[in-house]
């Protein structure tokens, strides 16, 4: 609920994102997949690698923990039917 709020407070983000944690070199990993409105996602790279990184600054002020942000155009990321499925765990994988 803490993610959703920092990432819906920017404009630019789209409704939907998507949190994956794995274990990497035995350290729990977090990837935040952020869709982005079409008039956001452009060409620019210094933009959206500033918007990236206050994405990723913010949420790691909140929950102390600095994820690896991925932006991605507008309705890219899988719906589901129903509850929005918001948290993939790979770690036990």
């Amino acid at each position: 609920m803490q993610v959703e709020q920092i990432l819906l407070a920017f404009p630019e983000v789209w409704e939907n994102y998507l949190i994956t944690l794995e274990a990497e070199d035995g350290m729990d990993q977090m990837r935040v997949q952020v869709e982005i409105r079409e008039e956001h996602f452009v060409e620019d790279v210094r933009a959206l690698t500033g918007l990236q990184k206050r994405i990723a600054r913010r949420l790691r002020d909140e929950i102390l923990m600095t994820p690896k942000v991925e932006l991605v155009q507008a309705n890219s990321l899988p719906k589901s039917e129903g509850k929005a499925v918001r948290v993939v765990d790979k770690r036990g994988q």
